[in-house]
């Protein structure tokens, strides 16, 4: 027992050695500098990625070291492989970033010289982003209007006339004519409506003489219907709206048109694009039982997916993880690049190297969605037609088990000679069908052109010369899609015959 004393007296002096007249450090010296040094310029590389084996995430890692040892002498800055890194007129670390500061470096030599001081349950975690500014995240700032010559100054109709025509005049290009009237509506009617305007419309805004005439127009478009329908398309494409699964199968997705009647809806009721959002995010929570609350969800899943990644494949096997897992990121990144302009599939294998988004960042997003499954769902906007739905279709059941009670009790009576016509009567219909066709089946056809007047060839090549007496011509029989005969059969033809 004599014998052990010693080493128990000794090991504490083991975990933390400190050099004879060590600096003291002040409270919370750590956390206070150390540790946001280590966190915006070091945990980058060497926090969950451990760039060079190595980690600095905790006290416990940074001791530990990496593929090149200890980085770490406790109480001798000087051998610190750490120190050495990021000192001197070149210093290694952080690489292709700027090095630290002096007064950064010196605090993480005093930190080590004093006995690098760090609670074990501190762990740090990467804040590279923190204190850096993007432009983009940057709020508008108020810009003065340019000031223009004013002999051209009566071309001015609002401010942003005045940037154009500095920018015109610099490039030296003089302004377009102003368009006439019939041009005008033209061009109001096809961008606000995507149509044109009627020989009416037109010769009513020609022979408008109300000094408003041109805001009256703009007003009554605005208020067309059609203005909705126009606008509504750019937003789908910018949520990649689809009526279709996409995939393999490009199966119809029947029940996805709630969602584009809403945002028709919403343009054409200027709704405030603060409520637009919200309502397409989390409708079902901010606004409970409305109708728009409802149908704007449909934003979660308006591009398509994987219908045989979900429907036919469990999320047990590896093709369903990763469909389910490319589901969820495509709701992720449908969210932040429709509202946030952000890139932030990129940080699904690593943290984000140009916006603010680290990987952690990116899987605490996708959590959000990870309970939203996707499936095809009738949808009824009166409650009345979805309970006459759900009473038809109970009506459908019965009549399906009655159906199956007859077949049942007619297969029982009909016995051996039922089952006996039965298969010849299978054996028989093949047959029947392929008579009825009365043509070549998957005969050749060309691709369908787009004028009657293409002129196209065959080339049959014979190996050894014959007498042709006659050439029969057979209209293609086709399957798919119930073509059926006749397809791709030509109105006129020429034939041709050599012996070369």
């Amino acid at each position: 027992m004599r014998s052990l004393v010693p080493w128990v007296l000794l090991a504490p002096m083991l975990v933390a050695p400190r050099r004879i007249g060590a600096e003291e450090l002040p409270e919370n010296f750590f956390e206070d500098q150390v540790a946001k040094i280590l966190e915006r310029r070091c945990l980058s590389c060497h926090g969950d990625e451990t760039k060079g084996g190595l980690s600095l995430a905790t006290r416990a890692l940074a001791l530990k070291g990496g593929d090149s040892g200890t980085v770490l002498e406790v109480g001798d800055p000087e051998s610190s492989l750490l120190l050495e890194q990021i000192s001197g007129e070149q210093p290694s670390m952080p690489k292709g970033a700027a090095p630290l500061s002096p007064p950064e470096v010196e605090t993480i030599r005093r930190w080590i010289a004093g006995g690098a001081p760090w609670p074990e349950s501190h762990t740090l975690r990467n804040r590279q982003f923190e204190g850096q500014t993007w432009w983009s995240f940057s709020p508008l700032r108020p810009v003065a209007v340019p000031a223009v010559d004013p002999a051209v100054a009566n071309w001015i109709r609002n401010p942003v006339d005045a940037f154009i025509l500095t920018r015109l005049t610099k490039e030296g290009l003089t302004p377009s004519p102003e368009a006439d009237r019939a041009t005008l509506v033209r061009r109001l009617s096809f961008d606000l409506l995507g149509l044109p305007p009627t020989p009416a419309e037109i010769a009513q805004f020609v022979n408008d003489s109300e000094p408003r005439a041109y805001e009256r127009l703009v007003d009554r478009l605005l208020e067309s219907p059609h203005y909705g329908e126009r606008w509504a398309r750019h937003w789908l494409d910018v949520v990649h709206f689809g009526e279709t699964h996409g995939y393999d199968k490009d199966k119809p997705r029947p029940n996805a048109w709630p969602y584009r009647d809403y945002v028709i809806r919403a343009l054409n009721a200027d709704r405030p694009f603060g409520q637009f959002l919200e309502q397409q995010v989390a409708g079902d929570v901010l606004f409970p039982g409305t109708r728009d609350g409802i149908e704007a969800l449909g934003f979660l899943s308006a591009g398509p997916w994987d219908f045989i990644g979900h429907a036919e494949v469990p999320e047990t096997k590896i093709d369903g993880k990763v469909a389910r897992h490319l589901d969820r990121d495509d709701m992720v990144t449908n969210t932040l690049q429709t509202f946030n302009s952000l890139t932030v599939q990129c940080a699904q294998c690593h943290n984000h190297k140009f916006d603010p988004i680290l990987q952690e960042d990116y899987y605490s997003l996708q959590a959000v969605f990870a309970a939203i499954d996707r499936t095809d769902r009738r949808y009824d906007v009166d409650p009345a037609h979805a309970r006459q739905r759900m009473e038809l279709l109970a009506r459908r059941g019965q009549l399906e088990e009655q159906r199956r009670e007859i077949e049942s009790v007619v297969s029982t009576r009909g016995g051996d000679p039922l089952k006996r016509f039965d298969a010849r009567l299978a054996e028989l219909r093949p047959k029947a069908q392929s008579a009825a066709r009365q043509g070549v089946e998957f005969g050749y056809h060309s691709e369908i052109a787009a004028k009657p007047d293409q002129a196209k060839w065959v080339q049959v090549d014979l190996p050894e010369p014959v007498i042709v007496r006659e050439l029969v011509l057979r209209p293609c029989y086709d399957d798919f899609g119930g073509i059926g005969a006749g397809f791709g059969f030509p109105v006129r033809y020429r034939v041709e015959v050599a012996d070369d």
